[in-house]
């Protein structure tokens, strides 16, 4: 049951990243996570209403510090959506599931075994083919490429986070902290940025929709509910499949097609999150 209901939140994820590309053609990218973290704030409080968890501060003090790595998480992967493809922005995201053992390492936890280092070097690899396999640093893309590494990066720490913060208490009470705080750090960016306008289009605002109700609200609340039945490593695992269906989706939905190095290095980072065995 955790498992299929993760792969399906996994599924919307990977749709999303075409549907966003798409948005970010008439919208900012700050402008689109705040309209998108508002809406899904407002959608996460029946889930906590007359639970006195909610009112906890140390759930709030978890449920902020998760939104400040996740506001980090998805600034960095929407900036890099503008420059670079949704099927590249699914492959390098998911480096989260390779970093998750480093970034667990640097907060105290286990040292990474050689299978650790093993993904790492494939992952990397396939992050440079991936970057540099089109038109180099000539073009744009790479720029990116990059920002979406920072994005991994950030997932990676949300998901060690979230193992350690899920197991100690009511999981729904960490909702409304974390998304509120991104929606008020984006809205505050994109007021600063001059990104704010209601002139779009009606499929934009299904864009906000759908990304907010399931690929936000509904999303956190399977991935809280599979945190506490579940490492982060094994959730890591069945995450891994989102590269898959971004590059579905955005090849269906969008036309893209990597070049054949960057199919390569698009192997290479899949073989690197595959080689990681989820922990008992």
């Amino acid at each position: 049951m955790v498992t299929l209901a993760l792969l399906a939140t996994t599924a919307v994820w990977g749709w999303t990243f075409a549907l966003v590309k798409d948005a970010l053609g008439e919208v900012g990218p700050l402008w689109f996570l705040s309209l998108r973290f508002t809406l899904a704030a407002v959608l996460a409080l029946p889930l906590v209403r007359g639970r006195p968890e909610a009112r906890s501060r140390r759930n709030w003090a978890r449920g902020l510090k998760l939104g400040a790595v996740l506001f980090g998480g998805y600034f960095f992967q929407t900036w890099g959506l503008v420059h670079t493809t949704a099927q590249k922005s699914g492959l390098i995201t998911g480096l989260s599931v390779v970093l998750v053992p480093l970034v667990a390492w640097a907060l105290g936890g286990r040292r990474p075994g050689r299978q650790t280092w093993l993904g790492v070097a494939l992952a990397g690899g396939g992050v440079s083919l991936l970057a540099l396999g089109g038109e180099g640093l000539a073009g744009g893309s790479w720029f990116g490429d990059l920002l979406t590494v920072f994005c991994a990066i950030a997932f990676a720490l949300h998901l060690v986070l979230l193992d350690r913060y899920a197991k100690a208490g009511d999981y729904r009470a960490l909702l409304p902290p974390k998304i509120g705080l991104v929606a008020l750090l984006s809205l505050a960016g994109a007021g600063l940025g001059g990104e704010v306008t209601f002139a779009f289009s009606t499929q934009v605002w299904m864009t906000v929709g759908i990304t907010a109700a399931l690929a936000t609200t509904g999303a956190f609340a399977v991935v809280l509910w599979a945190g506490r039945r579940a490492t982060a490593s094994r959730m890591a695992i069945v995450l891994a499949m989102e590269p898959v269906f971004a590059g579905l989706f955005g090849w269906w939905l969008l036309g893209e097609v990597l070049l054949p190095l960057q199919i390569g290095g698009g192997v290479l980072v899949l073989a690197g999150i595959l080689s990681q065995r989820p922990g008992r």
